[in-house]
C-alpha cells in the first residue's frame, strides 16, 4: 500500500498542464472578467477561478518558472540538473563594494545543502569587476541551527557574458541537520582577476643530484598509490611523513610574495622535479600544472606533487614540487611545459544572504 501511495504521488506531481491549456484558461478568464455581469455569484466565480489558477500555477509550475529564467536555468541544467526545480522564485541578494551576490537555487536534504550562487557588478557601480572567471577562495560560510562541523566544497561553474554573472556551486555536509527555516550564507572575499598562460620550461639548466633539505609537509596530490608514496617519501608512525626532502636551490625572499615562478628543475632518485614558488597565498591563488612531452609527442601530467610553506620577513610563501618518474636516459628526449594559473584582485565585501525554505 505504501509503495502504491508513493507511485501515485509521484505520478500526480508529474502532471503539468501544457502551454495551450494554460493559454486557453487565461483567455477564458480574461473574456469573462470583461463581461459586465451582475449578482454576487457572477462576481465570485471569476475571483474563484483566478484563485484556482493561481494555486495551480504555484503548485505545479516551479519547473516552468525556472525555465522562464533561461540564463539561470541553462546554467543549473548544465552543471546541477538536480537543482532545476529549486530555483528561488524570489531572489535573495546582498551588495557590497559594488558587487552583488545572489542565491539562485537552494536544495536542503537532512544534513546536506546545495546552492547555486552568482556574482555580478551592482547597477551604477561604475566598475567592471566581474568580467570573467572569479574565485570565492574558500571564504564562504554556511550556517544553520543544528548544523555543526560543516565540511564543503565550492566550484566555479561559468561566466555568462550576456548577463555579466559568474556562477558557483556550493556543496556542504554537516554532522547535524540543516534547519530549512533559516540558512545563512556568508562570503568574505572573492578574487576577480583570473588568467592562465602556457609556458615552456627549459631543461638547459637542469641540476642533477641537487642538494636537498627537509621541510614540513603541507599537502600532496597526484596519482601515486600508498605503496609508491611509501617508497619515495616514507611514512611516520601516524601516517605520511611530517617532513620531506626538497631541492635546496633557492632561498625564500619577501620579493617573491606576489609571483608565480619556476625556481629550479632538478633530477635525483629517478625523479624529475620542477620547483615553483606560488607567493603569498592570503589574498591570491597561484599555481602551475606541469606536463611532460616525450619524443613521440605524448603528454602526461606529473605523477605526484608536494607543497610546503616558508617564511621570509613576515611573509608566508607557498612552494611546491611537481614530480615525474623518468629514466635518466630519457632526459635528452623530453620537453616540459606548465600552465600558469593566477587568480588575484582581492575584494573583501562580507556578503550575507539568509534564505528561508519552509
Amino acid at each position: 500500500m505504501k509503495d502504491f501511495k508513493i507511485k501515485y504521488q509521484r505520478a500526480y506531481e508529474g502532471i503539468v498542464p501544457s502551454a495551450d491549456v494554460v493559454d486557453s484558461i487565461c483567455n477564458k478568464l480574461e473574456k469573462r472578467s470583461r463581461k459586465q455581469q451582475r449578482g454576487a455569484a457572477s462576481i465570485i466565480r471569476p475571483a474563484a477561478a483566478v484563485c484556482i489558477s493561481m494555486v495551480l500555477l504555484s503548485v505545479t509550475f516551479l519547473p516552468v518558472m525556472a525555465k522562464s529564467i533561461p540564463a539561470v536555468y541553462n546554467i543549473i541544467e548544465k552543471y546541477a540538473p538536480a537543482l532545476t526545480d529549486f530555483v528561488l522564485p524570489v531572489k535573495k541578494s546582498d551588495t557590497s563594494h559594488g558587487i552583488t551576490m545572489q542565491v539562485e537555487a537552494v536544495h536542503v536534504e537532512e544534513n546536506t545543502a546545495e546552492m547555486i550562487v552568482s556574482f555580478f557588478d551592482a547597477e551604477g557601480n561604475g566598475k567592471d569587476l566581474i568580467n570573467g572567471k572569479i574565485d570565492m577562495y574558500d571564504s564562504y560560510d554556511l550556517q544553520s541551527y543544528g548544523a555543526d562541523c560543516e565540511i564543503g566544497g565550492c566550484s566555479f561553474l561559468e561566466y555568462d557574458r550576456e548577463e555579466g554573472k559568474a556562477y558557483f556551486k556550493i556543496d556542504v555536509t554537516t554532522d547535524g541537520k540543516f534547519d530549512r527555516g533559516k540558512l545563512r550564507l556568508s562570503v568574505h572575499q572573492i578574487l576577480v582577476q583570473s588568467s592562465e598562460e602556457k609556458q615552456w620550461i627549459s631543461l638547459e639548466n637542469l641540476i642533477k643530484n641537487p642538494e636537498t633539505r627537509l621541510v614540513p609537509l603541507n599537502g600532496t596530490s597526484g596519482s601515486w598509490n600508498q605503496e609508491e608514496i611509501v617508497n619515495y617519501i616514507g611514512l611516520s608512525e601516524d601516517g605520511l611523513r611530517s617532513e620531506v626532502p626538497v631541492m635546496s636551490i633557492v632561498k625564500a625572499d619577501k620579493s617573491m610574495a606576489e609571483t608565480l615562478i619556476v625556481t629550479g628543475v632538478g633530477y635525483y632518485d629517478g625523479i624529475l622535479r620542477i620547483q615553483t614558488c606560488r607567493g603569498n597565498f592570503s589574498d591570491a591563488d597561484r599555481h602551475m600544472r606541469a606536463f611532460l612531452v616525450d619524443s613521440e609527442g605524448n603528454e602526461r601530467e606529473n605523477d605526484f606533487s608536494i607543497t610546503w610553506q616558508e617564511e621570509a620577513d613576515g611573509e608566508r610563501l607557498l612552494f611546491d614540487e611537481a614530480w615525474f618518474i623518468v629514466e635518466e636516459s630519457e632526459l635528452q628526449n623530453i620537453r616540459l611545459y606548465g600552465i600558469f594559473y593566477m587568480t588575484e584582485g582581492n575584494v573583501e565585501g562580507n556578503w550575507e544572504v539568509t534564505c528561508g525554505l519552509k
